[in-house]
């Protein structure tokens, strides 16, 4: 779906407030995971014995997701045309389907959901601490803005049915991501593996401020923006070794800032 431009619009008055609230999203993780350490499960780094084969493999599975989602896209999965209930269930039909060769890979090659930072182990502490986490983060989000006007459409729109069916693919997102860098980790370690996709990130935004006839200063501190921001994201998502919490926060902020 199509962002709301009113609230996305490419300007800084969005972007700082939308690095504000993730970066207080990470740093409120650092902080429960010290001060409350049993609040949090300690999950084990997943190793493998084959990581050229599993970083090989990381190429097939894109191709995968992407040609499935080409798929998708002529028509050729589920229909989703309808309306209501039955339309948001067939769309997250779509988005089985479209993730499934990572499951298929992950059953194949005989590794846990761990690989994907999605151990189920204390799930409703790491949901409970994504709702508080996400609602603060949203706090922070609209009164950087000064927008506490829209707080009651935003509760509102997070239970609303065609914003919760986006929930999935938001979500399998995060294990997407999940995927790649756990298996880039294998190959070329930790921070290498934060370093490439953060800097991949940052470069994707350069054309768009190409276009918007940005000057040289702004398109350099958009990428210093964009790589920092990734970065502080990926290193706590790792540290935590799960994207359930990360999950349940990305909605909420994607509510706020309209994304759906």
């Amino acid at each position: 779906m199509e962002p709301t431009a009113a609230v996305q619009e490419a300007t800084m008055y969005f972007f700082i407030p939308v690095a504000c609230a993730y970066l207080f999203a990470c740093g409120a993780w650092f902080a429960v995971q010290r001060w409350r350490p049993d609040l949090w499960p300690k999950a084990v780094a997943q190793e493998t014995q084959r990581r050229w084969l599993d970083l090989f493999l990381v190429f097939a599975v894109g191709g995968g997701i992407l040609g499935i989602g080409q798929l998708y896209r002529a028509g050729y999965l589920l229909p989703t045309d309808g309306e209501g209930l039955w339309r948001a269930l067939l769309w997250n039909l779509d988005n089985v389907i479209i993730y499934s060769p990572i499951a298929i890979v992950l059953l194949w090659r005989k590794q846990s959901p761990g690989t994907v930072f999605l151990a189920t182990e204390k799930i409703g502490r790491k949901i409970g601490l994504g709702i508080v986490i996400g609602v603060a983060s949203v706090l922070l989000f609209v009164t950087m803005r000064g927008e506490w006007g829209r707080l009651p459409g935003i509760a509102a729109r997070v239970f609303a049915l065609d914003a919760i069916e986006n929930f999935f693919p938001v979500f399998m997102e995060a294990v997407a991501m999940a995927y790649v860098f756990v298996r880039l980790r294998w190959v070329v370690g930790l921070w290498p593996a934060i370093a490439i996709p953060a800097v991949f990130f940052a470069v994707a935004h350069i054309p768009g401020s190409l276009e918007e006839g940005r000057s040289f200063a702004y398109i350099a501190a958009f990428f210093v923006f964009n790589g920092t921001l990734t970065t502080a994201i990926l290193y706590t998502v790792q540290r935590s070794r799960d994207v359930i919490w990360i999950g349940v926060v990305h909605y909420l902020m994607d509510i706020a800032i309209e994304a759906f």
